[in-house]
């Protein structure tokens, strides 16, 4: 228990005797939402999965990823940074950054999607080393290394992380997957 925080989506699985035995669902904080959708910190793993599986025709391997959502545009959208272990050609990344954004399956994310309330997902790519930084900036805040998890989704307020990421980019890919 002592790795779950106040907040944190569980399900209860079962007991053991009367002991509820808990499965972590996700954080309540690592939804991402622009209108009236709600994409889970799982739901992104299986979208830059099934996005990341495309890689291998280029022999390219992603090494981490995380995410946010920009309010600053309007419509707001969703953000995805990559970083991969090599190049990987345009028209890849492209179809990568494309089949994540089908790859939402939430019902408010799809309709908001096409009637334009929320903007083309957009992939970028980093600089390889980047969650090297992210990690460094943790472990100086006090964090220890065998307790880090990388966040997947990156709150706004996380202004030091963002600087970090927005400065590392070296591609940008927005979705055409909705026309």
């Amino acid at each position: 228990l002592y790795r779950y925080r106040l907040g944190d989506v569980v399900k209860i699985k079962g007991f053991y005797n009367s002991i509820p035995q808990l499965q972590f669902i996700c954080r309540r904080s690592l939804l991402l939402t622009v209108n009236v959708d709600k994409n889970t910190e799982k739901d992104l793993q299986l979208a830059v999965e099934r996005a990341a599986e495309l890689l291998a025709k280029d022999m390219a391997e992603l090494v981490d990823f995380t995410s946010y959502v920009d309010m600053t545009s309007d419509p707001g959208h969703y953000v995805v940074f990559w970083e991969i272990n090599q190049e990987a050609s345009e028209s890849t990344l492209q179809d990568c950054c494309c089949c994540m954004d089908r790859s939402f399956l939430d019902a408010g994310y799809i309709s908001s999607r096409k009637s334009k309330t929320i903007g083309e997902l957009e992939l970028k790519i980093l600089q390889r080393g980047t969650f090297h930084r992210i990690l460094d900036h943790y472990l100086n805040l006090g964090s220890a290394v065998s307790q880090f998890k990388m966040p997947r989704c990156i709150g706004a307020s996380n202004q030091a992380v963002l600087e970090i990421l927005k400065n590392s980019v070296t591609k940008s890919y927005l979705s055409t997957a909705f026309g």
